[in-house]
């Protein structure tokens, strides 16, 4: 096969595509708390029609960061980033988010393995006991991180795979069985929730700042594109759209229909105060708001799914923790030491192992800080406002001068291509 077609086949654009697909789709996305958080309170219209906007504007934004790539020839986020803005030292712009979002995304996966536990276990995540799960999580990570990183890179694309088979056999069951909602209404007696107003500013604020943090798949995305043309990029980022937006708003879609009885279950419990304890809604206080999709399974009654999801979910979650800590490992152990030209240790900590592990301890303990604050704050809050900042300082630039230096850039080609 010609290698022009080969860059810009529909099969190496869909191999890429799936690199999005699979970052978008990990244990946050599962657990179905981001999505409700961002979308399914809003009803079940809205939770149709947003997902697919905001990834479409996600998959336009991409396109520019991976064209612009692709022209200049770069194949890692820092030359991209550097190039692009006015000034190269404003990369670091860049990098503030991409850090921030790694340490939420490992303190989220570590809120959710111990939210998972607690659910499995019957018991409310708070307190001690989330002190406690997270801690328990905590010495996983510690173990896999020294000793299993191999085995978790491993294991991790067919762990994607059955994380998002299971996913979807959830979408599905969730929505066939929506009939039994207003049973179980009558059966725990409890009222329905309402969904949040559907304003303009609320829904459209969601659908950007959802944008705006998934933003963190533009520097996996731009690696894997390296082999790529434009033209490649461009059916990537197409594919990428309609697997992420499509998958997204029948899940947002299923967890709408949920969303009344899981917010009204929640609700209740909290009325309650410490009169819930020993009741039946006792783990309710954090369950339906922690991992929305397990709860779900867990009111249909379907035993054999719970626990599969359940185990799943939690290793996605671990897989996470130990595939990000290990980057922050990769990234930021080489800047305790200093070698000269040759090769020389010239200053800093010589040893390579003490390097890493250090950065490995300093990132676990950001980490398991941030993890207290449970994985819906999480979400909501720390997610929130890093898609804001994103919204600023990767989705604007990429409108302002992404387009502008593409277009030069293309007309700089066709010229030379011409002479």
């Amino acid at each position: 096969m010609d290698n022009k077609i080969l860059k810009s086949s529909w099969a190496i654009a869909f191999t890429v595509a799936s690199i999005w697909f699979g970052t978008h789709v990990g244990g946050g996305f599962a657990s179905g708390n981001q999505v409700v958080g961002y979308f399914s309170q809003f009803g079940s219209l809205g939770s149709l029609l947003f997902p697919i906007i905001s990834m479409g504007l996600l998959a336009w934004i991409m396109s520019i960061y991976l064209k612009f790539a692709r022209l200049n020839g770069f194949d890692n986020y820092r030359d991209t980033f550097a190039a692009l803005y006015p000034s190269p030292k404003m990369e670091f712009l860049f990098e503030i988010f991409y850090i921030i979002i790694i340490l939420a995304a490992v303190a989220a996966a570590v809120a959710g393995a111990g939210n998972v536990i607690a659910n499995f276990l019957g018991i409310s995540y708070v307190g001690a006991a989330k002190t406690l799960l997270n801690l328990l999580v905590i010495a996983i990570l510690v173990l896999l991180s020294i000793f299993g990183v191999k085995l978790v890179a491993a294991a991790s694309t067919v762990l994607s795979v059955a994380i998002m088979i299971i996913t979807a056999l959830i979408v599905i069951f969730g929505i066939a069985k929506a009939g039994m909602i207003n049973n179980l209404l009558t059966e725990y007696g409890v009222k329905a929730a309402e969904f949040h107003p559907q304003t303009a500013f609320s829904i459209f604020r969601a659908t950007l700042v959802y944008c705006g943090f998934q933003c963190v798949s533009i520097p996996p995305m731009i690696a894997a594109a390296n082999e790529m043309n434009v033209k490649g990029t461009n059916r990537a980022c197409f594919l990428g759209w309609l697997m992420n937006g499509i998958f997204l708003s029948i899940s947002a879609f299923m967890l709408a229909k949920w969303y009344p009885l899981l917010q009204g279950l929640q609700d209740h419990a909290l009325s309650l105060g410490d009169a819930v304890k020993g009741t039946a809604f006792e783990h309710f206080t954090t369950a339906t708001s922690g991992i929305p999709n397990q709860t779900v399974l867990t009111l249909m009654g379907i035993k054999w799914l719970t626990f599969i999801f359940s185990i799943l979910l939690f290793c996605a979650f671990v897989s996470t923790c130990v595939t990000l800590i290990y980057t922050m490992v990769q990234r930021f152990s080489p800047k305790l030491a200093k070698f000269d030209e040759n090769g020389k240790h010239v200053g800093g900590i010589k040893n390579e192992t003490l390097r890493r592990v250090i950065v490995a301890v300093v990132a676990i303990a950001l980490c398991f800080s941030i993890s207290l604050l449970g994985l819906k704050s999480i979400t909501t809050k720390v997610y929130g406002y890093m898609g804001y900042y994103s919204l600023i300082f990767v989705v604007l630039p990429g409108l302002i001068w992404g387009l502008s230096k593409n277009k030069k850039l293309e007309a700089e080609k066709k010229a030379a291509a011409a002479e």
